[in-house]
């Protein structure tokens, strides 16, 4: 298999092209590096199988770079991952999530790419009412920008597949955390700390309580649906939608917790704030059905709990040397 991959040095596209070139894939991989690192993509440059080349994806000449080459997936990773940005500068969600979505299907149209991957997020479902939320949730009212982004990408993502015969693989994902961590609570909650290990500061109240799945139980899931969702003829066939996440939830005050614990800080003090959420847009509670994906064989190897303590530990030791 020959997948092109956008966004691949962020965290989920590591780990994904880790585990496709184990199993004798061949990944091109490009990113802007506006999030990602090439620090994410040293393992790789060895391996005669990957290939790496710095593209933004937003702008519509990106894939007339690399015509010619034939790819038979299309894994399309990149977008704003900070939620939190998306209030204070919406052109952010507009430019990195809405406008790359486009045009990685507008190259997988004319490159004629038959399948595409798009990572997807919890944050459709805004602050919906039904948990665990699943897939079919009629309540699709995003209060991000980011989560807007998303949405929308979907919406042309469906066209495209009954317009221009593409098979799409939408997965909606939980707080996918790791070691290699280039955003979020925990990358956060670290960077402060190393800081002032006297003090934390957190937005909000510290009781948002969220689903996290490890990166390694992710990109399995991406990779089993893939291989256990046939091509279809109808859409409803070749459009498939999932929900990636795991079992569980933990609290901001258990990350930051177990943040302090993980560099030894026993009398740092950790300061909420009255709010219930941390930002304009952010959902204070989030839980999703996976019984969906679970049909398809795939079991994660941790629950939230578990994925957040791995995550902390593991992100303290690698991003010492940073």
């Amino acid at each position: 298999m020959r997948v092109l991959m956008t966004g691949g040095a962020g965290l989920v596209g590591n780990a994904l092209t880790r585990l496709l070139l184990k199993n004798g894939a061949r990944v091109f991989c490009v990113d802007n590096l506006s999030l990602g690192t090439r620090r994410h993509l040293a393992e790789f440059q060895n391996n005669s199988d990957f290939e790496f080349e710095e593209l933004d994806v937003s702008v519509s000449s990106w894939h007339k770079k690399i015509q010619g080459r034939n790819f038979d997936l299309l894994a399309h990773l990149a977008a704003n991952s900070d939620i939190s940005l998306g209030n204070s500068r919406p052109e952010m969600d507009k430019s990195r999530t809405w406008d790359t979505t486009f045009e990685a299907l507008m190259a997988a149209r004319e490159m004629k790419i038959p399948k595409f991957i798009f990572s997807s997020s919890s944050a459709v479902y805004g602050a919906n009412p039904v948990m665990p939320t699943p897939e079919a949730s009629p309540n699709l009212h995003p209060v991000s920008i980011y989560g807007a982004g998303k949405l929308a990408s979907e919406a042309f993502i469906s066209a495209f597949v009954e317009n221009y015969g593409l098979n799409a693989w939408i997965f909606r994902f939980g707080n996918v955390v790791g070691e290699k961590l280039t955003h979020g609570v925990i990358y956060d909650f670290i960077a402060r700390l190393r800081k002032n290990s006297n003090e934390l500061n957190v937005l909000g109240n510290g009781f948002q309580t969220k689903t996290y799945i490890d990166v390694e139980d992710c990109v399995s899931g991406i990779y089993l649906s893939l291989e256990k969702s046939p091509d279809g003829s109808r859409h409803q066939e070749k459009f498939q939608i999932f929900n990636l996440s795991t079992e569980g939830a933990t609290s901001v005050r258990q990350i930051a917790e177990e943040s302090c614990r993980a560099l030894n800080l026993k009398t740092c003090k950790v300061n909420y704030q009255n709010s219930p959420i941390g930002w304009v847009g952010d959902v204070p509670k989030t839980s999703l059905d996976v019984s969906k994906i679970k049909r398809c064989g795939w079991r994660p190897r941790l629950d939230s709990n578990a994925a957040v303590l791995k995550a902390i530990q593991d992100y303290a030791a690698w991003s010492k040397g940073s």
